[in-house]
């Protein structure tokens, strides 16, 4: 990745945190839908870790 584009990420750094927490929080609602017992913390930790298999996926198509 050249400089600029390292440049122009990071601007944008803050941004994809707030999109990923907004995936995260989209998907803690659709649990609370389906499971309203469920444990907040444990139900982020799950989403973040399917985020994250996503992420993995995606990159290897890279």
């Amino acid at each position: 990745m050249s400089s600029m584009q390292e440049i122009e990420l990071q601007r944008y750094h803050k941004e994809l945190v707030r999109d990923v927490e907004s995936l995260i929080d989209k998907y803690r609602r659709a649990m609370e839908w389906d499971i309203p017992d469920s444990d907040e913390k444990t139900g982020d930790r799950l989403i973040v870790q399917a985020i994250q298999k996503a992420l993995d996926e995606i990159s290897d198509k890279l």
